[in-house]
C-alpha cells in the first residue's frame, strides 16, 4: 500500500492524519471543498496534490490503493460514491489511526466532555519534554509543540478520544477504534445533542468505552464528576481517582487561587511538594495531574516534573491570552458547552478580580445552537458584565422550535443588570464588533471570545485593533 487519498483532507483531524502518513513515508493526496489558514499552509507544506472540490476524476487521476473518508463526507459526495461503486478499499480516519499508528503502541486515550484537548496536550508536551518521545494526536495544537501530531519513537501513543461519530458508514464514536490500554476519563456531561438523543444514550457510550480497557490497564477518574464516578463502577480495570478528594490516589490542594496557580500534590503516600501552573483556570490543575502521574511513574525526577509543568503554556484557543497590555487583556476560548462557558468565566473572574469582563459569544456547537441548554447558557453568561451575542452559526439548519432563543437570553441578562448587544443581522462583520468594543473599553477590562466557530476572525482582528489603539 503506497498511495493514500484523503477525502476531506482539510479538516483538523484529517489534516493531522495526512501529516502522520506523510511523515511515515506514504504517497498521499486529497481533496476538500475549501482549505483555510492555518490548515491550508500545513497541508501545502506536505507538497502533495490537493484538489479543491469533490470530483470522481480526482480519484481516477491518483489511482489510490486506499481512500480515507472524513466524517464531513456524506452519501452523495461524488468521490465517496465513486469509491463505493468502484470497490476501492476505504476506511475512516479513526480506523486509519488504529491501522497505521496505534495498534503496536501502548495507547493512552483521553476522553470526556470537558478538558480532553488540554489534558492530551499536557500529556504530549510533558512526555516530549521528559524525553519519552511519545506519538500523539490532539484536537488542538499546544503552544510549545511544532504540531498537534507526531509519530514518536517511544512506547506510548497519546490520543484524544472524541465521542463524535466516525463516518457516514460507521456511526460509532471515534474513540471505539482506539482500544485504550489506559483511559483518562475527564468530567462527563451530556453533549452533542445532534447525535445523542438523551443523556442516558450519551453516558452509555462512555460505559462501553470503559469496557474496552483491559483488566491490567488503568482508568483515571475525575473525582469531582458524579457521572465519571458512576461510570467507573462498570470498570474491570484499576480505577485511579484524581482531584481534590482526600481519599483519591492522586490529590491536590490549592495554595494560590489566582493566576499563576500554586498547588501541593500527593500521589499515594508520597508528597511531591509545591507545583506552579501558568494557565488560567483552576481546573487546569486537574488537567495536569495525569501528565504528572505518568512522568512520576516513569521515574522522571520530581524537580524536572515541576519545571515541565510550570513551562506548559496551554493549547491554542483554550483560554489563550492573545493580547495583554496590563490594563486590557484579550482571551480566546473554545467554549462548546454551557459548563465550559461557566468555568471559563469563573476562572477569568478569579484570575482578574478587578477587571470588568466583556464577553463575545457565538452559539456555534450543536449543543449551543439548540435550546436544550437555554437556561444554562443564560446563567453562564451572567458571570460577565457586558455580553455581545453573535448570531447562531448555521441557524437555518436548526428548526425554529429547537433553536437557542438569544432574544430570551438578552432579556434575562438585562433583567440582571447586564449590558447586552446582539449581532444577528447579516450585515454585521468583525469591523462592526470592533466598533462596539470601542464603545465599552475601560481602563481595566478583559475581552473574551467564546466559540468553537470562526468568530468573524475576531481572534486576529481584536489583538491588532487593540495594538493600534495603543491601550
Amino acid at each position: 500500500m503506497k498511495k493514500i487519498y484523503l477525502i476531506g483532507i482539510c479538516g483538523t483531524g484529517m489534516s493531522s492524519l495526512a501529516g502522520l502518513l506523510h511523515d511515515a513515508g506514504y504517497n498521499i493526496a486529497g481533496s476538500d471543498s475549501g482549505c483555510f489558514s492555518p490548515i491550508k499552509e500545513i497541508v501545502e507544506s506536505f507538497n502533495i496534490e490537493l484538489f479543491y472540490g469533490y470530483k470522481s476524476v480526482n480519484i481516477k487521476k491518483i489511482k489510490p490503493d486506499l481512500v480515507i473518508i472524513g466524517n464531513i463526507v456524506g452519501r452523495g459526495n461524488p468521490e465517496g460514491e465513486f469509491v463505493l461503486n468502484e470497490n476501492i478499499p476505504y476506511m475512516s480516519m479513526a480506523e486509519a489511526l488504529w491501522f497505521f499508528f496505534l495498534k503496536n503502541r501502548e495507547r493512552i486515550v483521553v476522553a470526556g466532555t470537558h478538558g480532553k484537548t488540554t489534558t492530551t496536550g499536557f500529556l504530549s508536551y510533558s512526555f516530549n519534554a521528559a524525553g519519552l518521545k511519545p506519538g500523539f494526536f490532539i484536537g488542538g495544537k499546544p503552544v510549545d509543540l511544532n504540531s498537534n501530531y507526531s509519530i514518536g519513537k517511544g512506547k506510548y501513543f497519546i490520543i484524544e478520544g472524541d465521542e463524535y461519530e466516525t463516518a457516514f458508514f460507521d456511526k460509532k464514536s471515534k474513540f471505539f477504534h482506539y482500544y485504550p490500554n489506559n483511559l483518562i476519563l475527564k468530567s462527563v456531561e451530556y453533549d452533542h445533542a445532534d447525535i445523542f438523543s438523551s443523556e442516558k444514550e450519551y453516558l452509555k457510550n462512555f460505559e462501553n468505552l470503559i469496557k474496552q480497557v483491559p483488566s491490567k490497564g488503568e482508568i483515571f477518574v475525575n473525582d469531582s464528576c458524579k457521572n465519571s464516578i458512576n461510570l467507573s463502577k462498570k470498570s474491570y480495570s484499576k480505577n485511579i481517582f484524581y482531584g481534590k478528594n482526600k481519599k483519591s490516589y492522586i490529590r491536590y490542594k490549592t495554595l494560590k487561587k489566582q493566576y499563576p496557580f500554586e498547588f501541593e500534590l500527593e500521589i499515594g503516600k508520597e508528597n511531591l511538594g509545591k507545583f506552579k501552573l501558568n494557565l488560567i483556570g483552576e481546573y487546569n490543575i486537574e488537567n495536569s495531574l495525569p501528565a504528572i502521574y505518568y512522568m512520576y511513574k516513569n521515574n522522571v525526577d520530581t524537580e524536572k516534573i515541576k519545571t515541565i509543568v510550570s513551562a506548559f503554556r496551554g493549547v491554542i484557543r483554550r483560554q489563550q491570552v492573545l493580547f495583554d497590555s496590563g490594563n486590557i487583556v484579550y482571551i480566546d476560548d473554545f467554549a462548546h458547552h454551557p459548563t465550559a462557558i461557566k468555568k471559563t468565566l469563573e476562572s477569568v473572574k478569579n484570575s482578574f478580580p478587578l477587571k470588568k469582563i466583556l464577553t463575545i459569544f457565538e452559539p456555534a456547537s450543536w449543543s449551543l445552537r439548540k435550546n436544550i441548554f437555554q437556561k444554562e447558557v443564560g446563567e453562564s453568561l451572567s458571570l460577565s458584565d457586558i455580553i455581545f451575542i453573535l448570531d447562531i452559526k448555521g441557524k437555518n439548519k436548526v428548526k425554529k422550535t429547537e433553536r437557542l432563543d438569544i432574544f430570551g437570553i438578552k432579556k434575562e441578562l438585562e433583567e440582571k443588570g447586564k449590558i447586552v448587544k446582539l449581532f444577528i443581522d447579516e450585515k454585521y462583520n468583525g469591523e462592526q464588533v470592533l466598533k462596539e468594543i470601542n464603545n465599552f473599553i475601560q481602563q481595566q477590562m478583559i475581552i473574551l471570545t467564546l466559540s468553537n466557530g470562526k468568530r468573524l476572525s475576531l481572534n486576529e482582528k481584536i489583538p491588532a485593533y487593540l495594538r493600534k489603539l495603543s491601550i
